[in-house]
């Protein structure tokens, strides 16, 4: 790649990152965008109006006066406000700006100067190689000793990103214990998921009464109650129905009675008397509220329960006791697990047969390999753009020469267009995997979010690095493998350096996606649609809240984190692009979590395990690729010397693993009683369980209310008072 393709690159990406920094500076300052980008003060201060300011030039004039209000709150204000999740996705920006920040001193201070010193490419002019590429390890003499210093480099990153990651687990340990020792009681501390339970011996009893005579039986002194879960489709789509009439009566109603059309009440409006639209949604409500009550006085039956329940203990202990025991002498039957939230419950797929969720694991890991197979083709004609000689492959010589002298055409194409398209590509990926998380049957969102990342992440590792590295050689390298497998670590070291090149134009491009994120172009739309169609010019909407999109932006992270430590020795120049794209996501992201982003539920940070696994997998990967980068430059001892450093590598995770995942894995009970004896001493501990005791009701069995203010999509979602909130623009 020529410097001209980079610098097109650069100057298109940065160019529309800063018209997009500035357009959201000052849409943020327009109150009727405070639904967009002050969302979460709206939903905890159940603000809904926003009073008539006076025009004013200084909400039209571009300032950076939010990235002062993002950085200024300390991450105990992030952790009181946000919870722990939030502040432990925030540290995976943490770790990339402090890891990067070292690799890029090493890289530009050692290794540049000492590729672009030698002389290899020069002497090689049959080959076809650009200005940047003498930057990089490729411009190293065959057998040159300096490669001695890119080895010793191989071994100081390795063993700062061990200390890197070692410090940040154990922070973000220390971390959740405090949380599990100080939160406030909880109904998920006390409560199990029970699943297959047998079924009843006679047909006067339900799967009720069983769970009822099996706990007061093997538990007696902690049993408190249990909930169960049921059948529910068609009073969870009435509910969905009601909600949606509420929605629109509460938008007619900010129109006079003069200016809203009347339409027929016969059926979709055809035929039928006129009527005020008002009346005609309030007497549909009415009767999809009474079909509701209908339905919930006949639904405690035992044709609708499930073999699933939430049992509820009187004692965090019991209930720790419970989850991490084995409850009966058949292991399929009696399956407990800690009960996650009530808020983070995904209750249709609790209705899923317990024994089905074996066949439904491998059901999804096979349509995911096929989704990863299905979009190899497709990545491959992205990368493919970035290298007019395959470019010729597909198209007509003649077609290509007329498109190289249309002036800057050829800059745009290799620099800016492939990335762009594989970005478009990728998009709607992750709802993919997400969708088959769900069809696996997890009992939680949190858990399904964490299972969809990990499936995004294998793609993009698996799919979109090889691909991309391995490009044509595809073929060559699987009959290698097929002959000599100890020669696919060499095979794809000849491969990666070419592709450098393409990943920053890729790393440059996901620069806008940060201004496009902290924009939020579809709900800036969809809002402004609402409240010019509705009439209501100066009321924000908050029809809808966001949580954070764990599941499409922890797996991008770490790809990144993947192609830096891949390339931070093979072309240092990746680099610097990629500690932008650290600090710009950390002030974004830190932005969002404060001002746009409401937690939908809490698990305590559970996901740093499964990171800290797969950044520990790229640093493997990178390990390997050196002993075969090593040999291809004809240094054979240096690649002997690397074969220790990916065993030490695994014998780090095992360490972190024993040391800090327990935490994570489990309850310990030595706190669970100690939280227990603080509820007897505090004379709240009878409070508290009489609390708990409904908080797993069916949401089908939820009262419902006739009140078009109190609509589902606009509840708290968070009990718990904030400790920082931030003010409406003014």
């Amino acid at each position: 790649m020529e410097i001209a393709d980079l610098a097109t690159s650069a100057g298109i990406n940065l160019a529309l990152a800063v018209l997009f920094f500035v357009l959201y500076s000052v849409f943020r300052k327009q109150p009727g965008n405070a639904g967009v980008y002050f969302t979460r003060h709206m939903l905890r201060e159940k603000e809904k109006e926003v009073k008539k300011q006076p025009f004013s030039f200084e909400a039209l004039v571009p300032s950076a006066g939010w990235v002062k209000k993002s950085w200024d709150p300390t991450e105990d204000d992030i952790l009181h406000s946000s919870g722990l999740d939030a502040v432990v996705f925030l540290r995976i920006f943490i770790f990339g700006l402090r890891f990067f920040s070292i690799c890029v001193l090493v890289g530009f201070g050692v290794l540049t100067p000492l590729n672009f010193t030698d002389n290899y490419l020069s002497r090689n002019p049959d080959e076809k190689y650009g200005t940047l590429e003498k930057l990089t390890i490729l411009n190293i003499s065959f057998g040159s000793k300096r490669l001695w210093v890119h080895f010793g480099v191989l071994y100081f990153i390795s063993i700062s990103a061990y200390v890197l990651l070692y410090v940040e687990y154990k922070h973000i340990t220390n971390m959740r214990q405090e949380y599990l020792s100080s939160v406030m009681p909880q109904p998920d501390q006390f409560s199990v998921l029970v699943r297959s339970i047998p079924p009843p011996e006679s047909e006067d009893q339900s799967y009720s009464d069983n769970v009822d005579y099996f706990f007061r039986r093997f538990h007696p002194m902690a049993y408190l109650s249990h909930q169960m879960v049921y059948h529910s489709s068609l009073i969870q789509s009435l509910r969905k129905e009601m909600d949606s009439l509420k929605l629109k009566i509460l938008s007619l109603k900010q129109k006079a009675a003069s200016q809203r059309r009347p339409c027929r009440a016969g059926f979709c409006g055809l035929y039928g008397p006129l009527v005020d639209p008002v009346e005609l949604h309030t007497q549909k409500m009415e009767d999809v509220y009474h079909q509701i009550r209908e339905l919930q006085t006949s639904f405690r039956n035992k044709q609708s329960e499930v073999p699933t329940a939430f049992v509820t203990f009187k004692t965090r202990w019991e209930a720790a006791t419970t989850a991490q025991t084995q409850q009966s002498s058949n292991p399929m039957t009696w399956a407990t697990e800690w009960a996650p939230e009530p808020r983070d419950v995904d209750w249709s797929n609790l209705e899923i047969p317990y024994s089905q969720l074996f066949f439904r694991l491998i059901l999804a890991g096979v349509l995911a390999a096929l989704i990863t197979i299905f979009y190899i083709p497709l990545t491959g004609s992205a990368v493919a753009l970035a290298n007019l000689d395959s470019l010729k492959r597909y198209l007509p010589d003649v077609i290509v020469d007329a498109l190289l002298k249309i002036p800057g055409l050829k800059s745009v194409i290799q620099g800016y267009l492939p990335a762009l398209v594989l970005s478009a590509i990728l998009y709607f990926v992750p709802y993919f995997m997400l969708y088959l998380s769900q069809l696996e049957g997890y009992a939680s969102v949190s858990h399904q979010e964490r299972k969809a990342a990990g499936k995004f992440f294998n793609l993009l590792a698996g799919n979109v690095f090889l691909v991309t590295v391995l490009g044509g050689s595809l073929v060559s390298i699987i009959e290698t493998f097929a002959v000599e497998p100890k020669l696919i670590p060499r095979r794809l070291a000849e491969a990666i350096p070419s592709q450098a090149e393409f990943f920053i134009t890729y790393v440059l491009t996901s620069w806008t996606g940060f201004p496009l994120e902290i924009l939020q172009t579809g709900t800036l739309v969809l809002n402004f649609l609402k409240r010019h169609t509705v009439e209501r010019k100066q009321q924000p909407l908050l029809d809808t809240v966001q949580s954070l999109p764990y599941y499409r932006t922890i797996p991008s992270i770490l790809f990144f984190i993947l192609l830096g430590l891949v390339y931070s020795i093979v072309n240092p120049l990746l680099l610097p692009f990629l500690l932008i794209y650290f600090i710009l996501g950390y002030i974004v992201f830190r932005n969002q979590v404060l001002f746009v982003y409401e937690p939908a539920y809490e698990t305590g940070g559970q996901f740093w395990p499964e990171v800290h696994t797969r950044i520990i997998s790229c640093l493997i990967l990178m390990q390997v690729l050196f002993i075969g980068l090593f040999s291809l430059k004809g240094l054979s001892r240096a690649s002997l010397a690397c074969i220790p450093l990916p065993i030490l590598t695994l014998l780090f995770h095992a360490h972190c693993r024993q040391r800090f995942q327990p935490t994570f894995k489990n309850f310990n009970l030595e706190s669970t009683m100690k939280k227990d004896m603080e509820d007897e001493a505090s004379g709240r501990k009878e409070q508290v369980l009489n609390e708990i005791q409904t908080a797993y009701l069916h949401p089908a069995l939820h009262d419902i209310t006739l009140d078009v203010e109190h609509n589902s999509n606009t509840e708290r979602l968070l009990p718990a008072s904030s400790a920082f909130d931030d003010t409406l623009p003014v």
